[in-house]
């Protein structure tokens, strides 16, 4: 329910700045001289091109992201292993793939068609229950369709990072998404033990080895951790969220007088 409020707030800000922004060039077009279409033209066609910039070079780098890490790990595929997995976890109707590699790779891979991307270190460091604990996050990600929502959610952030409520929007969804994923597991095995002591090893892997996680425990370690600690506590997520909504208010409110004027 939050996830949703929280999309919506950004949609609804991106809405009415639109139709502000298309009633003040029209009204300000209609009644101002030369001097003034010009000069506002092109400050919406500086607003306008900014936004359509980032959106097409956020759209680019993902497929051309996508495109670069489906290669490289299917030139690292461990087909044993990968063939294995798939057989024991044939039930979440997912492909898993194993990769070659000597660093903790975990994470959904691929935006409507999304497989679990698990690597060979995770399956020797870690037990059989922990590794499934993994497993069931990465396939909840799979499963909500998260990669997704999260891919639209940064798109519209890049687009339209000059509204001070959407980075603090961007950071609350992300968290949110992944203590989802992890009440899930805990949800689906019953206890936190394993999932905790995931998170564990790699918050002490993490001071010697930084960024040895990729995508499983890239975020909001603080937040799972205290999920895992406290499981029939809510986890209370703090967002700065008072003043950059203020601010992007304000400047709806500005447009709106300025349009009446």
């Amino acid at each position: 329910m939050k996830l949703r409020w929280i999309f919506t707030l950004m949609v609804v800000f991106i809405a009415v700045f639109s139709v502000q922004m298309g009633i003040f060039i029209t009204r300000q077009v209609g009644e101002s001289g030369l001097k003034a279409c010009i000069m506002l033209y092109w400050v919406f066609d500086v607003i306008v091109g900014y936004t359509l910039v980032r959106a097409i070079w956020r759209i680019t780098a993902q497929a051309y992201l996508s495109r670069k890490w489906n290669k490289r790990f299917g030139s690292m595929k461990h087909d044993k292993l990968t063939k294995t997995l798939n057989y024991k976890y044939r039930s979440l109707e997912t492909e898993i793939l194993v990769v070659q590699d000597e660093a903790f790779v975990a994470l959904a891979l691929g935006l409507f068609k999304p497989k679990i991307i698990i690597s060979t270190y995770v399956l020797e460091r870690f037990s059989d229950k922990e590794v499934k604990a993994i497993l069931l996050h990465e396939w909840h990600h799979c499963r909500n369709r998260d990669n997704v929502k999260l891919f639209l959610v940064t798109l519209l952030t890049e687009a339209f990072g000059y509204w001070p409520i959407m980075k603090p929007i961007f950071r609350y969804y992300e968290t949110l998404t992944e203590l989802l994923a992890d009440r899930f597991v805990m949800t689906r095995m019953g206890t936190e033990l394993h999932l905790a002591k995931v998170l564990l090893k790699l918050s002490k892997w993490g001071k010697i080895q930084p960024a040895v996680a990729v995508h499983f425990a890239a975020s909001a370690m603080n937040y799972r951790m205290m999920q895992v600690l406290e499981p029939d506590q809510t986890v209370k997520v703090k967002i700065a969220l008072l003043r950059p909504l203020l601010a992007s208010i304000s400047i709806l409110l500005l447009l709106m007088l300025s349009g009446d004027a």
